[in-house]
């Protein structure tokens, strides 16, 4: 026998030609921290009385689908594979190196705006569990002063195949790029948000941490058709939220003082939270919320000095689409993303 060794364990992602059908080729492979396969297997109890004083009298199979997450760090080259995973919209690609891609919401009414669905394969340093049919659930970037940028993610997806060998198509290889820490971050509140950019605003440069939520709140839909997994692992519409941490260093801070404190009142405001990465020239990632509306401010004086922590919610606006063809451009959106890194491919195109 033998004790399996869990830093042997990787992850690979692909994109599926045929939603549901595992693809065996395209496969990008992604450094996870922390990865967990849940099988989400129902059972039916049977408490049909039976003139004993018990209450279960059987267990059958229900209805499956399984869960998988994982924390990574910001890796500038893998990191787009999971934005267009939850939001579903093409690669936007300019530049001639470093490269620019823009990434934002997708619409189409004729495949209810569901983004692509992935096949995800773990391996834990045993077994390859390959998952078909995902869908991201939710993604959540974080950072702080004080440590590295990263993000945890959910994918909802079919039940698992199991097995000893590397599935069809799945050899792993890993780049070199540097994870980005979490002091090199501008975060840019106000300004003038005009033809998918937003300008001016005022850098905070007093922030210790946040977040950024995007959220899909994807679920299994079951349907009688003589299987027990979904049918269709369904992303619902996007919704984003965060949260900042800041230092008060001014008694006339932006968020709890004055008749224009933001977060008093309806306010809207773009806010523009970049992360760069010291260590690649040029490499950053970059997060536009055209319009956010701060809320929840609480002054905090449980160190020994006074922090304010503030909430907010990214509305929809015109502002934050891809800009691209109007064939796959939603109307709204409450967020785009920009990534600079050198990788000349697209990260999703013609979808």
């Amino acid at each position: 026998m033998a004790t399996f060794l869990t830093s042997n364990s990787y992850f690979g992602l692909a994109a599926e030609t045929t939603r549901g059908t595992a693809a065996t080729s395209g496969f990008v492979y992604v450094p996870v921290d922390t990865p967990q396969v849940t099988p989400m297997q129902r059972f039916l109890r049977d408490e049909a009385l039976r003139g004993s004083p018990v209450q279960t009298y059987d267990q059958i199979q229900g209805v499956r689908h399984d869960e998988y997450d994982f924390k990574t760090y910001l890796y500038a080259d893998t990191f787009p594979n999971l934005l267009t995973s939850v939001l579903g919209g093409n690669d936007l690609k300019t530049g001639a190196g470093p490269y620019t891609h823009v990434i934002a919401p997708y619409m189409n009414a004729s495949n209810g705006s569901q983004p692509k669905s992935y096949t995800l394969v773990d391996f834990d340093g045993a077994n390859y569990f390959t998952m078909a049919g995902a869908q991201a659930s939710d993604l959540t970037i974080t950072f702080g002063a004080e440590k590295a940028a990263d993000a945890t993610v959910k994918f909802i997806a079919n039940p698992y195949t199991s097995g000893t060998t590397a599935p069809t198509g799945f050899s792993p290889t890993y780049s070199t790029e540097h994870m980005v820490p979490g002091w090199d971050v501008s975060v840019s509140i106000g300004g003038t948000a005009s033809s998918q950019t937003v300008t001016g605003g005022t850098t905070i440069n007093y922030v210790q941490d946040g977040e950024i939520k995007i959220d899909r709140k994807t679920a299994p839909i079951f349907t009688v058709n003589s299987t027990n997994g979904p049918r269709q692992n369904f992303a619902g519409p996007i919704e984003v939220t965060g949260r900042l941490l800041m230092v008060v260093d001014s008694n006339a801070d932006l968020f709890s003082t004055g008749s224009t404190a933001y977060g008093l009142g309806y306010q809207p405001q773009p806010l523009v939270i970049t992360l760069a990465d010291p260590n690649d020239a040029g490499h950053s990632i970059a997060f536009q919320m055209s319009a956010v509306q701060f809320q929840d401010i609480k002054r905090q004086r449980g160190k020994a000095f006074t922090e304010i922590e503030v909430n907010y919610v990214a509305t929809a606006n015109a502002n934050d689409v891809a800009g691209g063809s109007t064939t796959h451009d939603t109307v709204y959106s409450p967020i785009r993303t920009t990534t600079i890194n050198s990788q000349t491919a697209v990260y999703q195109s013609g979808y």
